[in-house]
């Protein structure tokens, strides 16, 4: 057996036990989440999938950084999110309501993502009431940070925004560059670099 298959067994097998330990599931129903899973490793600035894409598979972050954003007709990119490990790297409405999906997703670092087929977590959550209540955790927690970012845009100026950022997103912004953080806000580079100066020189950090 090739160590490369012996590396994906031992990240499985992680999930696995992050399935029982973290998550609640039973061995028995975190068995069948894991009985058809994949290891799929994403590099920086490669896609983990496309707007337009019929997604079957829905991903699990063992580690990394992801980032959601849509292209525009002629090429301007808009962030629309980050994700980190514990979190899960999909579209709600390929998943609720099989359309195709609407953005793109991108591994910011090095990304290792366990990929679980949709159509098995879709019937596992009409039968299993421990898998149901991961994934409407997971649906959950994706609505909520729509609706944060929503109220957001609608009621912040674009400092505001920054400091909901900070908030939401404690762990990513260290780790992304700036022109990024000003995509998700919807500001220049140049407006965020006036706004992190504001605040140093108010708050020093």
């Amino acid at each position: 057996m090739s160590g490369g298959v012996l590396r994906d067994m031992e990240i499985l097998k992680t999930f696995h036990l992050k399935l029982t330990n973290e998550h609640g599931l039973s061995a028995s129903s975190a068995d069948q989440v894991t009985k058809n899973a994949r290891v799929v490793k994403r590099q920086a600035g490669e896609l983990v999938f496309a707007a337009g894409d019929d997604l079957q598979e829905l991903f699990f972050i063992g580690s990394g950084l992801v980032r959601y954003f849509y292209v525009t007709p002629d090429g301007r990119e808009f962030n629309k999110s980050f994700v980190s490990s514990g979190s899960v790297v999909t579209c709600l409405s390929s998943f609720l309501e099989r359309l195709p999906a609407p953005f793109f997703t991108e591994a910011l670092d090095t990304s290792i993502l366990i990929a679980v087929p949709m159509d098995e977590l879709r019937s596992l959550r009409q039968t299993d009431p421990e898998v149901e209540r991961l994934v409407n955790r997971f649906v959950t927690n994706l609505a909520l940070q729509k609706e944060k970012r929503e109220a957001s845009f609608l009621l912040e100026d674009a400092a505001g925004r920054y400091e909901a950022f900070l908030r939401n997103f404690p762990d990513v912004a260290a780790r992304i560059p700036q022109y990024h953080i000003a995509s998700y806000l919807g500001i220049t580079p140049v407006a965020l670099s006036r706004i992190r100066g504001r605040r140093v020189r108010q708050h020093g950090s």
